[in-house]
Parts: structure tokens; sequence; C-alpha cells
């Protein structure tokens, strides 16, 4: 397995910022909004503030995702981010509980921009998980959310969309935040995953103490006493694959499948999900080639 901290030294020497094009913002503002929340989402909205934002899961009944997001508290507004082709089908989903709030949803989108910077860090000290609440700071009316700081630092920079954009610098390593192995999941994806599957009980992604919310159930029981061993992890390889096909082992048996995919330079990175535990893939295969798996920047999970 490859060291994560040498794989990002070999590409990550100075600061990148650029925009994050596919993400949405759905607002929740009223009376009601936190109570509304904490009903539908996996994270303990009691834990939100303006000093500390959340990554949660709206999850169905069956406990599958439906989406998942960063959140921030922006003044009297609850702000959702997420994959933007997820913003009209979560808004359908959660309007038809809000009518029991006193709470409005609105598709945001077009009143923020929100700008991601990577930047090398000073941390060497590999998290055993990452903490529920991602450290927030505003400056000038840009909201700053730290969403990694090992091995190196990647913040979303949310300003309205009329202030001066940060300025764009070496775009190119954009896919290096594949590697903080926290993904938000697109609309093919909705409704076919486990929270567990993409890791979210490891990366403060799930709270098992606030109460109840749709899905809960599935969720817990997974955590306790699921025999799923299907989990996240972090492959690259070189070279042009056909990322639809299944995962294999040297045998042929399916190992799971790609999940999302970046290329830098020579390098392609990607999310993956496994079938099984990492420690028993001993080796892996894409379209006939063998691929790498790389550490994550936390502790592996477990699922069972």
């Amino acid at each position: 397995m490859l060291a994560l901290s040498e794989f990002v030294s070999k590409h990550l020497s100075a600061t990148a910022t650029y925009p994050k094009h596919d993400i949405g913002v759905i607002s929740i503002t009223g009376t009601d909004a936190k109570k509304f929340l904490q009903g539908q989402t996996t994270c303990d909205i009691n834990k939100l503030s303006a000093e500390a934002g959340l990554y949660g899961a709206i999850c169905s009944n069956k406990g599958r995702i439906i989406c998942n997001f960063f959140m921030l508290q922006k003044d009297d507004s609850i702000l959702m981010l997420m994959s933007q082709d997820l913003i009209a089908s979560s808004l359908t989903h959660l309007k038809k509980y809000a009518v029991f709030f006193k709470t409005d949803l609105t598709d945001a989108t077009g009143m923020f921009q929100i700008t991601e910077t990577l930047s090398v860090s000073h941390e060497s000290t590999k998290p055993e998980q990452f903490a529920e609440q991602l450290p927030i700071t505003t400056d000038m009316g840009s909201i700053q959310l730290q969403l990694l700081s090992y091995p190196f630092n990647i913040h979303w920079h949310v300003t309205q969309a009329n202030q001066t954009e940060h300025q764009e610098s070496n775009p190119i390593l954009s896919g290096l935040s594949l590697l903080a192995a926290r993904p938000l999941i697109q609309l093919e994806q909705s409704e076919n995953l486990l929270p567990q599957w993409i890791n979210m009980q490891t990366t403060g992604g799930i709270s098992f103490t606030k109460g109840c919310y749709t899905g809960q159930e599935i969720v817990a029981r997974m955590q306790y006493r699921g025999k799923s061993k299907k989990q996240l992890a972090l492959a690259t390889w070189q070279g042009d694959m056909d990322t639809q096909q299944a995962l294999l082992d040297s045998e042929g048996k399916n190992l799971g499948q790609v999940l999302s995919v970046e290329q830098i330079g020579d390098d392609h990175i990607a999310q993956i999900i496994l079938n099984q535990d990492i420690t028993e893939c001993s080796e892996l295969f894409l379209d006939g080639a063998k691929i790498h798996l790389i550490e994550l920047p936390y502790q592996q999970p477990f699922a069972d």
C-alpha cells in the first residue's frame, strides 16, 4: 500500500485554489429549521454553530443515502453544500417532511460561490477518525470551512456570488481532494449506498447518540450488527482504464467498484468501494491492469 503522505508530497508543493462549480447550496431558514433537520440527517444538528460545520447525509427509510453534504450556519440560515445534480431531488424529498415545521427550503446555489484551497500541512499525525465538527472561521463575509488538516489542508471558502472571487492557481491539482476520502455522492449514486460503505462512521458523518432520524434504524443496525464489509478505499494507477468495470482480484473475483476518479499528470486517483476488508485485498485489478491502494487519511474502518 502506498504511503499517503509521500503520494501527496509528490504532487503538492504549492497552494492550489479553484472554484467548485459542481457544488450546489440548499438554504434552510425558519424557527424550526434545526428541529426539522435533526429528524432528517445522520449528523447531530445541535453541534452546528457559527464556529463549527458538519458532514452528514439524508437517508431513505431503507438507510440508503439520498444525498450527503457539508453544512454550515450563516446568520439565520443553514446552508447544505452538496453535489449540484442532487439539489432538485433533495429539495423534493425534504419538502415532504418540511410541511410539518416552520421552515423554508430554497435552492440558493446562485447566491453563493464555493472555492476550494489545497495547501501544505504541518500536521504529521494521522487521526484515528475525523471529528464531527469542522472548524469554521469568518473574515470579511467569507466563511472558511476546514475539511482536512492531514496530510494536507483542504478549505472551502463560501462567499456571496457578487463578492470578488479568490484568485485561481494550480487548478490541475484539484483531483487531490479525493484523498480526503470524504466523498459527496452524485445523482447516479443516490439511494444506492449505505453511509458506512463510504466510511461516514469514521469521517464524522454519523452521530450514534443523537436519536431518531429517517433511516436511523438501518444505519445503527449496520454499525452494531451488520455483516457487510463494504468500505471506501483510495487507489491509483497510470494510463487510461474503463472505470465502469468491476475491481477484481487475481482470480477474477469481484472485489468492488470505482466511485469517483480524477487525473493529475500521469496519475489517476480514485475513491473505490471494496466488498471486503482492505487487509484481505492482496492484489487489485481494473480493466485487466493492476492498480495500487493508497492509505487513508484516517485509520481504516471496520464495518462490523
